[in-house]
């Protein structure tokens, strides 16, 4: 499992996202996407035939150790979307030294934003991304989240066995450079889920998708 939550390293920041995802599509193509300031993934095992995932720099805070700090809720272990077939191991990801999230090569792993909230926060989205296919597997399990509708189940099983059900409430593809990353990643405000994946038209040329699909679901029950 990676690194704890808890950082002294960690400083403040307020980058921008502009897209996430290195992906692969259905007809070949590898698309690697171009974040500003930085590309590249961390502490992420790729097999020599596949680019490294490349995705952007994420909104953080410090996350410095406090006397008396609050013992941190289970991180997520798998997520499942009955309706739409997904079932999904999660792990933690957390930040280069250039700020940037990082996602598995493997298609079996979806990453879970460690420095953000867990399903049992009390507030603050918690976030999880995922491929949308690859040469080697063509499309993955989060390739179906485009066929989600609102009121869709999506439930988080994090570490201590807990199940935390959530409810589809929008999905939405939107140009990489419109996403607003700073609500998708926001700790304050009510619970939720957010999960992201590549989408939208495939670029040949450049060879990256131009989109991404940004799903958001809230606890139900």
């Amino acid at each position: 499992m990676a690194a704890t939550r808890a950082s002294a390293s960690l400083v403040a920041a307020t980058a921008v996202l502009v897209s996430l995802c290195a992906c692969v599509s259905a007809s070949g193509g590898i698309a690697t996407s171009t974040p500003a300031p930085a590309t590249g993934a961390p502490e992420v095992t790729v097999r020599p035939s596949t680019p490294a995932p490349t995705v952007p720099a994420v909104p953080r805070r410090s996350a410095a150790l406090e006397d008396n700090r609050p013992v941190l809720p289970p991180v997520p272990d798998r997520i499942e979307i009955p309706d739409l077939g997904i079932d999904v191991t999660v792990r933690p990801v957390g930040l280069d030294d250039q700020g940037r999230m990082g996602l598995f090569d493997d298609p079996s792993i979806a990453a879970w934003y460690q420095w953000g909230p867990a399903p049992a926060s009390p507030a603050g989205s918690t976030v999880i991304a995922a491929h949308v296919d690859s040469l080697e597997y063509d499309l993955l399990p989060f390739a179906r989240l485009k066929d989600a509708v609102a009121g869709t189940q999506v439930v988080v099983t994090d570490a201590a066995g807990t199940r935390h059900p959530y409810a589809v409430q929008s999905v939405q593809v939107v140009e990489k450079a419109d996403v607003d990353w700073n609500a998708a990643f926001d700790r304050a405000g009510p619970p939720r889920l957010t999960l992201v994946t590549c989408g939208g038209e495939f670029d040949d040329e450049n060879r990256r998708y131009l989109s991404n699909l940004v799903l958001t679901a809230t606890p139900a029950g």
